[in-house]
């Protein structure tokens, strides 16, 4: 009796799981082939559009787009661990610095190409994934997030370290890559190399997120216990999706060493870390596209604030200290309490109530 009470319990909980899976917006959709609709078209015509008439805007903005585009393949990964795996991590940017030294370390010491930097950059931060995954594999929600955060001490910590010892704390020089014999020198072409990249991992991560791995994180979010049940071995998948998220992080981190041209641990702090974390909450949890658009919006935010401090006459240098860091606070918070849903909700009744009189 009590057999039989249990093998239902276990039925009516793995149900209950695959129910949960299956209205969730962040579960992935089965593979569908690829069928060109006008509202994707129409997408596709813009996208273009703002890939090769940007560079019409001039070194600033191309500089702001670049740094956005960065920020967005770091967040890409970032999505799929948080929003897709359910993972939450405060340790971001210290995979991003991983990837920098690393990719520093190599072409300092070794003369290694752009390419072989960048691979070794991924793997080093996916090997550096797999252990912090390993060693949390008991632990989630704040806990893991705690596991996290040291390790972005850990890390601030140990390269701070060998930043001094081997550079005398002035960080490495990093000289522009060099690409199928092409040197990257130029906004205008880093801005065509980082499309082709952010173009890459998009059509990568959504490959990977739509299909078994992608649908084994997301039942290891909803129900650990149920993807027992199922044969899915969770720690297997955990240190999956830190490796992944990790080795584009790693690669994000070596391409934006390369493109401010130095390596320095100062610009891996932990408030990159929540700066990551702020966009991918806003760019909605496991959407993978989502996070481009976030990334620009944040990336343009100091700017935009500055802006409207001007035009309200408040100077900016002396007044405007920490107003940023106020607006991603707000931004994180606004957007884990859902307002910015309800307000649309809000404004579709009152629509509708509209219509109705």
């Amino acid at each position: 009796m009590y057999i039989s009470t249990m093998k239902s319990k276990a039925n009516n909980a793995t149900k209950a799981a695959k129910a949960n899976i299956a209205r969730d917006p962040r579960a992935p959709a089965a593979a569908s082939p690829l069928l060109v609709t006008p509202g994707r078209l129409a997408i596709a015509v813009v996208l273009l559009a703002i890939v090769f008439f940007l560079p019409q805007g001039g070194r600033f903005l191309l500089s702001l787009a670049n740094t956005a585009a960065i920020t967005a393949i770091g967040a890409m990964g970032l999505t799929v661990l948080i929003g897709t795996a359910g993972l939450l991590s405060l340790g971001q940017a210290a995979f991003l610095a991983i990837g920098a030294f690393t990719a520093a370390l190599l072409v300092s010491y070794t003369g290694a190409g752009f390419l072989v930097a960048l691979l070794a950059a991924g793997v080093c931060a996916a090997l550096i994934g797999i252990v912090i995954a390993a060693a949390t594999a008991r632990t989630a929600g704040i806990y893991l997030a705690v596991g996290t955060l040291a390790l972005q001490f850990v890390v601030e910590l140990l390269l701070t370290d060998v930043e001094v010892k081997l550079t005398a704390a002035l960080g490495f020089q990093m000289e522009a890559p060099e690409l199928l014999g092409l040197a990257i020198d130029s906004e205008k072409a880093w801005w065509f190399l980082l499309c082709a990249l952010m173009f890459a991992i998009w059509l990568a991560l959504r490959w990977i997120v739509r299909g078994q791995s992608g649908r084994n994180w997301v039942c290891m979010r909803e129900h650990a216990a149920v993807a027992n049940s199922l044969g899915i071995s969770v720690i297997r998948s955990r240190m999956a999706v830190f490796a992944l998220s990790s080795f584009i992080a790693g690669i994000a981190g070596a391409l934006h060493g390369y493109y401010i041209g130095t390596v320095q641990i100062t610009n891996y702090s932990l408030h990159l870390s929540i700066v990551y974390l702020t966009v991918v909450v806003l760019g909605r949890l496991g959407s993978i596209g989502g996070a481009i658009w976030a990334a620009a919006f944040i990336t343009a935010l100091p700017h935009m604030l500055s802006w409207l401090l001007r035009a309200l006459g408040v100077d900016v240098i002396s007044r405007g200290a920490g107003v940023e860091n106020i607006a991603l606070g707000l931004i994180l918070m606004l957007v884990l309490l859902r307002v910015p849903r309800r307000v649309l909700a809000l404004v579709r009744n009152g629509v509708k109530s509209g219509e109705k009189k």
